[in-house]
């Protein structure tokens, strides 16, 4: 609930505009790509703030966050990570001193989508599986869609991972990844003994590699080079991957989710499930719970 009891403060956009500079100047957090969208975030706090009596309350933000979503069109994840981007900055303003508290915690946006394709899990599996794994480019695909099936690895985590990351634990392999948005390593994907294997093929088809090397890189005439994969070199490469007759609208946003409806078909606990996928709450296991319910009322 958005309080009406908070101090407003009423900043000209001159000065608006300096403040944005150097919160872009000094953003020491994220990779390159969330600093790119965080500023185009706050880019657009400042076109939004432009022609409206703009005070910098919790009812300002929640206007900011309609705004994106009915004038933009903007979709739930792209308004959540812009309502982030929008946190930190007030953050930043209140370290500055030019406010007293940060008006846009209080604002929420939607919850995230977690689909799941009208296919069976046992084909989402075979699709996997048939990929050529001949080639470092079939060894490099299959291992990084495996990752997120077997492991609920997000497409984020993989891209920005480094062959470093990879740790032994014992008998067991864990890659520390980055959360979206965070400036450390902090979490910790467990690989399945199906998932190492195919992950290390990958890597030894590689040649030599170096622990500062990209997890994932892009592959030129047949050979693996040094440059990171990137997010549209993932979906391009993928979309490829999973285009069949019976999987026109199998997503590769979907496969994670695939990997809960596994873990679901196995017997885990809702705890287990949120251990394994990473999540803070119930919130997305219960999304994907009701979302797999319907896709089987309506088969």
């Amino acid at each position: 609930m958005i309080s009406n009891n908070f101090p407003t403060t009423r900043i000209p956009q001159s000065q608006i505009q300096i403040l944005v500079q150097q919160f872009s100047n000094r953003m020491p957090f994220g990779s390159p790509p969330t600093r790119h969208v965080y500023q185009k975030a706050v880019d657009q706090l400042l076109a939004f703030s432009k022609s409206r009596a703009f005070r910098f309350t919790p009812a300002d933000f929640e206007r900011f966050r309609l705004w994106l979503i009915n004038e933009k069109k903007l979709s739930n994840n792209t308004v959540n990570t812009y309502l982030t981007a929008t946190r930190r900055f007030c953050e930043f303003l209140v370290d500055l001193g030019v406010l007293q508290k940060n008006p846009a915690w209080s604002v929420h946006g939607s919850a995230q989508n977690y689909r799941v394709s009208r296919i069976p899990l046992s084909e989402v599996a075979k699709i996997i599986s048939a990929i050529d794994r001949s080639s470092v480019l079939g060894r490099r695909d299959y291992a990084f869609l495996d990752l997120m099936f077997e492991c609920g690895a997000s497409i984020s985590e993989l891209i920005l991972a480094d062959i470093g990351d990879l740790k032994r634990s014992g008998k067991k392999v864990e890659l520390h990844v980055k959360p979206k948005g965070a400036i450390s390593k902090r979490e910790v994907i467990k690989l399945t003994e199906s998932a190492s294997g195919a992950l290390f093929d990958y890597i030894d088809s590689r040649g030599m590699v170096s622990a500062d090397d990209a997890l994932f890189t892009t592959v030129r005439a047949g050979r693996s080079m040094k440059v990171r994969l990137s997010m549209r070199g993932v979906r391009a490469a993928m979309r490829k991957r999973l285009r069949t007759d019976s999987s026109a609208d199998l997503r590769l946003d979907s496969i994670r989710t695939y990997c809960v409806v596994r873990l679901m078909h196995q017997g885990k606990t809702s705890e287990e499930i949120r251990g394994v996928m990473r999540f803070k709450s119930n919130l997305p296991f219960r999304k994907i719970m009701t979302n797999t319910k319907v896709m089987a009322d309506a088969k």
